[in-house]
């Protein structure tokens, strides 16, 4: 792209003016590619690693904006699905919404029907995640093999979502109590059926204490404690089912769900309470003229975000949805570089680097979200070599690996097939996150004394992240810590390619460089689980100024 933005090759760019034309109109390009294209989640650096090191007493500043998306993953089984996956179900139930497990278990109990599941109707979320990188970055010569580095990136990230409904398999609608369900008269005929349910119950006990029903030994006497039984259990189940006692009394949490009048869950669980009414009124018991009310609708999309960002739901959540773009600071970093080998055919060097706790997390409310950083300390120790035993071809290679330490942040503890997390699992937890392992190499080919267009391999690895009940949180009966580690330990292949740029002289002689360079890379393979298949677009300026001894030269 830069050949052509430039000018035909092999025309050298020497002189400072055009080269600086030239780079301007390589930086807008680029820039406009980001913007209708748009950092890689593991901070990979978009640069050719030429293992050179920043001239004494020399300040450089670069530019180097990087766009990261993904809209795919490798699974468990290293087969490429959706990144929405885990948003998705055929039949959503329980295993997207745990707060119905006991109206499910209700409707199980009130219908008979030991396999009865809810299901909410078939979710597809498509889900694209990209993350852009605008960093600063400083480098500094302290002496001619030792040079002081600095980056301050600033990142926005962004979650494309579409959440789609198709409720035509599904057998719910909204709990009639829900004041969605826009039924002002629901609580009041609940509260009656159980009311009048209680006082059916009583008065078949009471006749029964009296020697009626030939009790204590008759056959008629068995069916009405039977009857009395069965009363009670529906009236509790009822109560499960709907959240609602005799009283008027909500539950802390809502079942937001109820089966519909029409399914057939809704017609067995609707005979069931008119049966027993019946056998109840034959035996002399208050009439129980009350029924459970059902909702006649199915839900929307629409519908599906308000359970998960309305208040009596248990989840208290961000929507399914679009999420606009989101900016702050990344996680900052300082570090040395440290120069071994400073051969013209053959260059090797050091680094190491701290990163600092700058960056903002992702929300543990937004079950999408993104963050600009981790906000953890990481110490990077790094290797960078380039190899030139020609005036054509040259191989360079990089590889670093990251320790990261710990931290303690709040999360919703979650089964790791349990993406939907209510309020009630938000504890703060100790999270360690895996190490990191990147090897990168990149042959080369000099077209002339300033590009050079490389390919590359990239070999990344993370180990599985660590969780842990932070001192002084209470432990889940239900939900380990340990499951938020799930599937976090990563392996990848990337390929890709570039252009570098650089400029040392001018038409008055050897001057400070010029630098800039193009860089894309795409993942081919993984395996992990939840490892993001990625494509990545980076670009860098660099510009060198002089600030103490010496001549302009390198």
């Amino acid at each position: 792209m830069s050949l052509l933005l430039c000018g035909r090759f092999p025309r050298p760019m020497t002189h400072p003016t055009r080269a600086s034309r030239c780079l301007v109109r390589v930086a807008a390009a680029l820039a406009a590619t980001a913007i209708v294209a748009g950092t890689d989640a593991s901070n990979a650096r978009a640069q050719y690693p030429d293992a050179r090191l920043v001239p004494r007493g020399v300040l450089r500043i670069s530019f180097e904006p990087q766009y990261w998306n993904a809209r795919e993953r490798f699974d468990a089984a290293d087969n490429v699905e959706a990144l929405g996956t885990d948003f998705s179900d055929s039949t959503a139930g329980v295993r997207l919404f745990p707060t119905i497990a006991l109206s499910e278990q209700a409707v199980r109990s009130l219908t008979g029907d030991s396999a009865y599941a809810t299901n909410a109707g078939a979710f597809r979320t498509t889900l694209e995640a990209d993350v852009r990188r605008f960093p600063l970055e400083l480098h500094f010569g302290i002496t001619d093999w030792l040079s002081l580095s600095a980056s301050v990136p600033f990142v926005t990230t962004r979650s494309q979502v579409s959440f789609v409904v198709d409720s035509t398999s599904s057998n719910v609608g909204w709990n009639q109590i829900a004041s969605q369900a826009g039924n002002a008269a629901a609580l009041g005929e609940i509260q009656a059926l159980l009311t009048q349910l209680e006082a059916a119950a009583q008065s078949v006990e009471a006749q029964i204490s009296a020697g009626g029903y030939d009790c204590p030994a008759g056959p008629i006497c068995d069916q009405a404690r039977s009857a009395v039984t069965r009363a009670r259990q529906i009236a509790l189940d009822v109560t499960t089912l709907s959240g609602a006692d005799a009283a008027g009394n909500l539950s802390t949490v809502l079942p937001p769900f109820a089966p519909l009048a029409s399914s057939s869950s809704g017609l067995a669980l609707l005979a069931t309470i008119q049966n027993l009414a019946v056998e109840l009124q034959t035996l002399g018991a208050p009439a129980v003229t009350a029924t459970l009310p059902l909702p006649n609708g199915r839900l929307a999309a629409d519908d599906i975000n308000g359970v998960l960002t309305g208040a009596g739901f248990g989840y208290e959540a961000s929507p399914l949805q679009f999420s606009k773009l989101r900016q702050a600071l990344g996680d900052a970093a300082v570090g040395l570089r440290i120069g071994l080998l400073r051969k013209r055919q053959l260059r090797t060097l050091v680094s190491t680097t701290v990163r600092l706790p700058t960056g903002t997390r992702d929300l543990p409310d937004h079950f999408t979200d993104i963050g600009s950083g981790d906000r953890q300390m990481d110490v990077i120790m790094g290797l960078e070599a380039a190899w030139e035993p020609g005036a054509f071809l040259a191989l360079a290679a990089g590889a670093s690996y990251t320790l990261q330490l710990a931290d303690n942040l709040p999360r919703r503890v979650t089964a790791h097939d349990q993406p939907l997390a209510p309020l009630d699992t938000r504890a703060d937890v100790e999270r360690n996150l895996g190490d990191e392992l990147r090897i990168g190499v990149f042959p080369s080919l000099r077209l002339n004394d300033s590009f050079v267009v490389y390919g590359s391999m990239h070999y990344y690895r993370k180990s599985a992240d660590g969780f842990a009940l932070s001192s002084g949180a209470q432990p889940s009966a239900t939900v380990d810590p340990a499951d938020l580690g799930f599937e976090t330990e990563r392996r990848t292949l990337s390929f890709g390619g570039g252009i570098a740029y650089r400029a040392t002289s001018a038409r008055s002689g050897p001057t400070l460089p010029v630098e800039a360079g193009i860089d894309y890379r795409a993942t081919f393979s993984g395996s992990g689980g939840q490892t993001p298949k990625s494509t990545t677009l980076g670009f860098y300026l660099r510009l060198f100024w002089r600030l103490f001894g010496g001549a302009a030269t390198e």
